[in-house]
């Protein structure tokens, strides 16, 4: 989800705050401060360092939940929280048939990244890539994912792996529903509908 957000803005940002931070926290100690040293500067900004590597960790992996939670408009603004379990209905074809499979998908996701998992009755399916972005007209959210499907072998016309890629489009009725094209290396295509 980073690669959606202005990287090289919030970085000048975070890096101008904390370097202004510093120099006011210095200058008071050297005004006001028992025997300042340049040892204690350098410490208050290695000390300052930690304390905003602790932070920045604790908000990509748990605390961006919070803030999407305290303004949901970042749903929309930014990207949708897509975490969760999701009922996926899956319309596959090939060159000699073609149906329509149910199955679940578990999507994990925080600031630096996402993945989707597919479990169904003859396969499972794992993330090889899933990036996350913004049609560059409309603003619309939009995961490209590939993904290495393992068939469980329950069947004997089960054959190996396989690869395959869709876009996901979120929906514009809402952020409970994604959907979008595939297509496979064994040349299969068709259309995913999850919803939560």
């Amino acid at each position: 989800m980073i690669s959606v957000l202005p990287l090289a803005r919030i970085i000048a940002i975070i890096a101008v705050s904390y370097a202004a931070c510093v120099a006011a926290i210095v200058a008071l100690v050297w005004k006001w401060g028992d025997q300042p040293t340049v040892w204690s500067s350098v410490g208050i900004a290695f000390s300052g360092a930690t304390a905003l590597n602790i932070l920045l960790l604790f908000l990509i992996y748990v605390g961006w939940k919070r803030i999407w939670a305290v303004f949901p408009q970042l749903n929309r603004l930014v990207f949708p929280d897509l975490n969760g379990d999701w009922t996926m209905n899956i319309h596959w074809q090939n060159a000699e048939r073609n149906g329509f499979v149910v199955a679940r998908a578990q999507i994990k996701q925080d600031l630096l990244r996402v993945s989707m998992e597919v479990f169904s009755r003859d396969s499972d399916s794992e993330t090889l890539i899933a990036l996350p972005k913004k049609d560059p007209e409309s603003g619309r959210p939009i995961l490209y994912y590939v993904y290495r499907v393992v068939p469980k072998y329950n069947r004997a016309d089960a054959g190996s792996s396989y690869e395959g890629s869709a876009i996901l489009k979120i929906s514009n009725a809402g952020l409970n529903r994604l959907s979008g094209n595939y297509f496979t290396s064994r040349q299969g295509t068709g259309h995913f509908d999850l919803s939560r």
